[in-house]
């Protein structure tokens, strides 16, 4: 995906994922899609590949409103996460084709929906891999982890008058270091927790989604950083770092 193309260690493409959803009869994935926007399924019931996008987009379609919070938006998608049914047949599809990739020594980023308002992506680390400290101007981002372990760290940009910084470097926060299993969830906004890294520590496979969805202006906006090793003198979670 030539939207992603900085993420020098993705073997990145476009799924046919189109070609998943026929195998599934037309007809039940209309019934399920219409369960889901008309409210019948339980508030608490597991939730099916169609039904879980339907619910998510109606909540990604709110970000055009003024009292958007964009906070409560990423509680609401991580609830719905919470309840997708992780061996629904059409994920189990599509993690496996992901699975064959690593197998054949590439790390693969794939998308399986993108709309206007989101995009939905499954991204599968081998152990050790990580992907370095970046931000998503403009975004906010939820992450499932659907199978093994993976340690998420976040920071925020941060300003202390009585420190003096590197030319051309900024003070970044440590503000969290989260290690994910199955089922678990680590979340950021635009404003808040915007900047992580991830290190896999065993083969895992995430479901990210973001909103809205990249383009080409937030891409040319988006960073990665370069941190130092050790935190400034005085403060355990605070790090000089440099925008490439």
């Amino acid at each position: 995906m030539d939207e992603y193309d900085r993420r020098e260690f993705l073997s990145l493409s476009l799924p046919s994922f189109l070609g998943v959803l026929t195998a599934l009869p037309s007809l039940c994935a209309l019934a399920t899609r219409a369960n889901a926007a008309e409210g019948r399924l339980p508030e608490d019931g597991a939730m099916h590949w169609e039904a879980f996008l339907e619910a998510v987009s109606k909540e990604a379609g709110k970000q055009h409103l003024d009292a958007w919070n964009q906070d409560s938006y990423v509680q609401t998608i991580s609830k719905l996460a919470r309840r997708l049914h992780l061996e629904d047949p059409t994920l189990l599809d599509a993690l496996a084709q992901i699975k064959t990739r690593l197998v054949n020594g590439k790390v693969d980023f794939q998308y399986l929906e993108r709309r206007v308002d989101f995009s939905l992506c499954l991204v599968q680390f081998d152990e050790g891999e990580i992907i370095r400290p970046h931000d998503h101007p403009g975004m906010t981002g939820m992450i499932l982890c659907a199978s093994g372990e993976i340690e998420t760290s976040n920071y925020d940009p941060i300003e202390m008058a009585n420190v003096k910084v590197s030319e051309g470097h900024q003070l970044l926060k440590r503000v969290g270091t989260t290690v994910l299993k199955k089922n678990e969830i680590s979340t950021l906004t635009a404003k808040a927790r915007n900047i992580h890294t991830l290190k896999a520590h065993k083969p895992t496979q995430l479901v990210d989604i973001f909103t809205p969805p990249y383009d080409k202006e937030k891409i040319e906006k988006s960073n990665w950083f370069s941190l130092s090793p050790d935190p400034i003198t005085g403060q355990k979670d605070v790090f000089e770092a440099k925008a490439e």
